[in-house]
């Protein structure tokens, strides 16, 4: 019979606890810490590497989108003499150059639209020869048509000296020059000129309204010509807010470019205001448009 428990109590205890004491249990457990330490060591590499990969990742996405060119830019901002002739280079590497972007890889396939606005004095100057308004593509000319390339061109007819006409050009892989004509375009009026690609369907639209289709057989063709603005001694007349878009507009935001009417700031190639502005007609037209 044991007389003592207390004494046997404790034996007991000591024997239970002994291994924690031990040198090799203490030595297991620093070797378990430190090999758990080592994971964790590399897991928070990892971590840091993979944030820095992705945050390189979203600051090269954000540079990129700063730094790379509008996708509607104004290539003519102001108001300018007619005559006047201006070029905007595609070459990125050159002084004053504007990008046109291709279009957007849209579900209806090839889209964009140019946006200007003229004001034609008379019919007298060139008079019977095709008067340039602007167009995309070669430099060289024949009969003062951009060959090979012109994607768009838009240009000022005359018929008999007295009847103002738009005629549209455009490659496509079919034919050399597509043909649009636009009759009826007023005289000593600021109008709005819409040129609309979506697919293979172009319009053309003047002061909000359409006033041509045409529907391609075959693909439009376009071009990394530069831009050619009033070559060719352009026409008599002003010509303002040229502007470029890489998507197809809405019938919205036409009509808002009309409303808006022409920029009456003066271009760097104009010194005198003209004294013949009305600036209500385009504000009705528009309107009317509606």
């Amino acid at each position: 019979m044991n007389m003592n428990p207390g004494i046997s109590g404790a034996s007991m205890m000591n024997r239970v606890t002994q291994p924690f004491g031990s040198p090799s249990f203490v030595d297991g457990s620093k070797e378990f810490v430190s090999s758990n330490s080592m994971v964790a060591k590399v897991a928070f590499l990892l971590l840091i590497v993979l944030l820095f990969v992705y945050l390189l990742r979203v600051g090269s996405v954000l540079i990129s989108w700063f730094l790379q060119p509008s996708g509607s830019p104004y290539l003519v901002s102001g108001m300018k003499n007619a005559k006047s002739f201006r070029r905007i280079t595609q070459d990125p590497a050159k002084k004053g150059s504007i990008t046109v972007l291709r279009s957007k890889n849209e579900y209806d396939g090839l889209e964009f639209t140019y946006s200007t606005w003229m004001y034609i004095d008379d019919l007298d100057y060139n008079k019977g020869k095709l008067k340039h308004v602007f167009y995309k593509g070669s430099e060289n000319l024949t009969e003062r048509k951009p060959m090979p390339n012109c994607a768009p061109g838009l240009f000022l007819k005359d018929t008999n000296g007295t009847k103002p006409e738009l005629l549209l050009l455009m490659n496509s892989f079919k034919t050399l020059h597509e043909e649009i004509s636009v009759k009826e375009i007023p005289l000593n009026k600021w109008f709005n000129v819409i040129i609309r690609m979506e697919g293979l369907a172009l319009d053309i639209y003047v002061n909000g309204t359409v006033a041509a289709r045409k529907v391609f057989d075959q693909v439009p063709k376009q071009n990394y010509g530069d831009v050619f603005v009033n070559a060719q001694g352009g026409y008599s007349g002003m010509q303002s807010s040229l502007r470029y878009f890489n998507k197809a507009l809405t019938s919205m935001e036409i009509i808002d470019i009309v409303k808006d009417g022409p920029s009456l700031k003066m271009d760097g190639d104009l010194r005198n205001f003209p004294p013949y502005f009305s600036m209500r007609w385009y504000t009705s037209n528009a309107e009317q448009a509606i």
